[in-house]
């Protein structure tokens, strides 16, 4: 077994002891917890192709993530930074997730909800694979 599969395994079990053995009422595994100028932000990041309009271009998120962001945002204060790694061609995207529920969004049929590409920050992603 390699250290992906146990580490997967590990935080598979992990879940299940929260779940079942502390009865936490509620999961979400964010992709960073950082800190800038003492504060604290979530961060969820995304490396996938931009969905194509109609309605518009843009990148998204599971609704439920969204849903889970935001009442962490609502309950302690701690923002949630969007961070895109578009594909194929690397360009970096973000923006608060805060700021993107305000703007116009989609949500598909596979329950992603997709922002309006003009409502991210655009940078210049100089990391490759």
């Amino acid at each position: 077994m390699s250290i992906t599969e146990q580490g997967l395994q590990g935080e598979k079990m992990a879940r299940l002891i929260l779940k079942n053995k502390f009865k936490v009422d509620g999961i979400f595994q964010a992709d960073w917890l950082v800190i800038k100028d003492s504060k604290y932000y979530v961060v969820e990041v995304k490396h996938k192709e931009m969905f194509k309009s109609p309605p518009f271009n843009g990148q998204g998120l599971d609704i439920r993530q969204v849903k889970a962001r935001m009442k962490f945002y609502a309950e302690t204060g701690i923002r949630c930074l969007f961070l895109v790694i578009n594909i194929p061609d690397n360009q970096g995207y973000w923006q608060w997730l805060d700021i993107l529920e305000q703007t116009k969004y989609h949500d598909t049929r596979n329950k992603v909800k997709v922002y309006d590409i003009k409502n991210f920050a655009k940078f210049k992603n100089e990391y490759k694979n």
